[in-house]
Parts: C-alpha cells; sequence; structure tokens
C-alpha cells in the first residue's frame, strides 16, 4: 500500500496538493540510490509516474524496488556512480528506455563515523567520489537530455550536516564537507541551467531513520532523539514527501530547503 501523501493515493481520498501531483503524472523520472530515501521516492511515484529508472550499485535491491512498482513501468540498471564512463553509458540506457527524463533524483551517499583524525585519504576519497563527484557526473549527463527540451527537474540529497555539525554526532568531516558542497554547486548550476527552462534544487534532511544509520552507535541515537521536536529522526517516506513537493513545485531553483525536525537548532 503506498503512501498517502504529496502524490496522494487511488482512492476515494483526495490527492494532497493536486497541482503537484499532477506534474508527476505520466512523467519519467530517474532515481539513482534505490535504498532508504531513494526508495521511498520510488514508492510514492509509482502510481503517478509513467517511468521510472532506478540506479544502484545492488541488484538485489533494485529487484525488490522493482517489484513493488506496476508492471511495465519500472526499468533497473546497476551502476557505480563514481565511474564517469558508466555513467554517461546509464544515460545512454534512459535516453533508448524512456527518453529525456522529466526527473533525476540523485540519493546515493556514503556516510562515514570515523573521527577527523581516523579519516585516511582513502576514506575522504571515496566519500567525495560517491557524494560529490557522482551526483556531477549523473547531473551533467541529465541536464544535457533536459537542456535539449527545455524543460525538467533535478533534485539532489543533502543534508543538514553540511552546515550543521551537532555535539554528540559522530558523523565524519567529510560527510559535512561533501553535503555543504552539493548545496553550492545546486546555487551556482540553477544559475547556468535557468535560460533553459531547467530546476535544479537540494533539500538537506536531519538524522533520518534508514539502514545507513544503524552504523551509528546508541548514544548518537540518543544524542538526536534529544535534539529533534518529537524525540525521533525523520522517516524515509517524510523526506521523499519533502523531495517531491520542491521537485515537483515550478517555483523551486537553486534552493536548499531543511528538515530537521528541529535537529539544525542550537549548538
Amino acid at each position: 500500500m503506498f503512501v498517502v501523501g504529496i502524490l496522494g493515493r487511488r482512492t476515494g481520498q483526495d490527492i494532497v496538493f493536486q497541482r503537484i501531483a499532477e506534474n508527476y503524472h505520466n512523467s519519467t523520472a530517474v532515481v539513482i540510490g534505490a535504498g532508504g530515501i531513494g526508495g521511498a521516492i520510488v514508492q510514492m511515484l509509482a502510481d503517478q509516474a509513467g517511468q521510472i529508472v532506478i540506479a544502484d550499485r545492488d541488484p538485489e535491491l533494485l529487484r525488490r524496488i522493482a517489484a513493488a512498482v506496476p508492471e511495465g513501468k519500472a526499468h533497473t540498471r546497476q551502476l557505480d556512480v563514481r565511474d564517469s564512463s558508466a555513467v554517461a553509458e546509464f544515460f545512454r540506457f534512459v535516453q533508448q528506455s524512456v527518453g529525456s527524463p522529466d526527473f533525476l533524483f540523485y540519493t546515493a551517499g556514503i556516510l562515514n563515523i570515523e573521527s577527523f583524525a581516523e579519516t585516511t585519504p582513502e576514506i575522504w576519497n571515496r566519500a567525495v567520489d560517491v557524494n560529490l563527484n557522482g551526483a556531477f557526473y549523473c547531473v551533467g549527463q541529465a541536464a544535457e537530455l533536459m537542456r535539449q527540451r527545455k524543460r525538467g527537474s533535478l533534485l539532489l540529497l543533502a543534508s543538514i550536516a553540511g552546515t550543521k555539525a551537532r555535539s554528540g554526532s559522530r558523523v565524519n568531516p567529510v560527510y559535512n564537507t561533501t553535503k555543504a558542497a552539493l548545496v553550492a554547486f545546486v546555487n551556482a548550476t540553477a544559475m547556468q541551467l535557468r535560460p533553459y527552462g531547467v530546476r535544479i534544487n537540494c533539500i538537506s534532511p536531519g538524522p533520518t531513520a534508514t539502514s545507513m544509520m544503524d552504523v551509528q552507535p546508541p548514544q548518537v541515537h540518543q544524542a538526536v532523539n534529544e535534539i529533534t521536536l518529537d524525540r525521533r529522526m525523520n522517516t524515509s517516506l517524510e523526506v521523499a514527501e519533502l523531495a517531491l513537493f520542491v521537485a515537483g513545485h515550478g517555483r523551486f531553483t537553486g534552493e536548499d530547503v531543511p528538515l530537521g525536525g528541529g535537529a539544525g537548532l542550537g549548538a
């Protein structure tokens, strides 16, 4: 059963934010990163979008996510976003499968918990490759297709950690750095894409209950609960709702929209 939210569901219930929901009707969407928030985005798109292309490194995860999408709508492909050649090949597959996408959601990312002193060049470079370089490669390919049609919307998953390092959190400095860089990248790129009618934004969730957060020790979860509005993390579906709202709303471009639940307040 799909969530009742931005896109609603096909029952007698009214669709929330009808105008925005209609922007997804029969659209083509690319979701890169099928776990957690990316999977929730696919779930919410499933009834509305015409075609969804889903990419991830994990073939089993791709199989499970695609199984939840109505038959004939999902196209899956394994992808290592660190490989620019593989990303270019993936977008050739996208163009052949569904044409130029209307939406791109880039949710791929890795979370490090090493301290600054423990951060090796290898740890740093891997995080930069996935969180930042991968976004650059994918946006470049998708934007080129969108510019040709003079329309399209790109949405990147940043983090509240990009602007606020919390005491009690073991988020690694490279994670914060890459997420802050995504915000700057979006702001500058929006100016370059504006003449072509293409929009690009990011959202910055606070701590979200995904498998990625499972690597954090119990004291971090406790610290998060102490600083949030209702003593819990975001859910993936809550973050997906925001992603779909921002990507589908025609007045957002170059923006960073946070969803901290109070985690971005105070010291």
